[in-house]
């Protein structure tokens, strides 16, 4: 079988649930809608979702996130929020998906709202992954949490930085594999920890890459898939 997307993704909220549309539209700086929003801290700093793992299990769909009517907070003026060394004008929210974060993380949350997509993205605008890659390691791709999946299995591709893929009108340039946390080692819904990942992965916990939009458009599950 020809190479082909399997599955596409976005992360509305960062660190929260992996939603899996049937199409995207990939701009320039990735995918529209992906991580627009981070929570963050009373003093405006983004969370680690390394220090709340469990929070994939949590659902963050349009109608659960906040709106400016209800929930605008500094009367919708951007505030600059720090995103590690990042700083990252945006609008902030509470809410009642603020709240329940809030208690699930034991402290007060709010919710930032950035302008562009993969403004709390901390690697390049599209990451891919690869099934080829994935033999030895849960076949359960929503956990990995990548924009675009790959059925490769029957003709595994090679990536190489700098090498071009393309998807039907989509361009991408691979830049780098990607390091991986120990989100992955949580379910996906339920956001309980089942698995020990990490140390089954290439050296440096690598698993993926991350891509450089070269042309931009709509993607769909089926596109094909090939190298040049």
């Amino acid at each position: 079988m020809t190479p082909a997307v399997e599955r596409l993704g976005l992360v509305p909220v960062k660190g929260l649930s992996w939603n899996s549309p049937d199409r995207i539209e990939v701009q320039a700086g990735g995918v529209t809608g992906d991580r627009l929003w981070s929570p963050v801290t009373s003093d405006l700093r983004c969370i680690r979702a390394t220090d709340h793992p469990s929070m994939v299990g949590v659902g963050a769909g349009s109608e659960d996130l906040p709106t400016v009517e209800r929930d605008v907070l500094f009367q919708g003026a951007e505030q600059i929020v720090h995103y590690y060394t990042r700083r990252v004008p945006a609008r902030i929210f509470g809410g009642r998906l603020a709240e329940h974060l809030s208690e699930a993380a034991g402290q007060r949350l709010l919710l930032a709202r950035a302008g562009e997509p993969g403004s709390f993205l901390w690697s390049s605008p599209v990451s891919v992954l690869l099934r080829s890659e994935l033999p030895g390691l849960p076949g359960d791709v929503d956990r990995y949490r990548a924009n675009v999946v790959i059925d490769d299995r029957d003709a595994p591709l090679k990536a190489v930085p700098g090498s071009r893929l393309v998807l039907g009108e989509v361009v991408l340039r691979f830049e780098r594999e990607l390091d991986r946390c120990v989100v992955i080692n949580h379910h996906p819904v339920t956001g309980h920890r089942d698995a020990s990942l990490l140390k089954r992965l290439r050296p440096g916990a690598l698993l993926g890459y991350g891509c450089k939009v070269l042309r931009a458009g709509p993607l769909g599950v089926g596109a094909p898939a090939t190298m040049s």
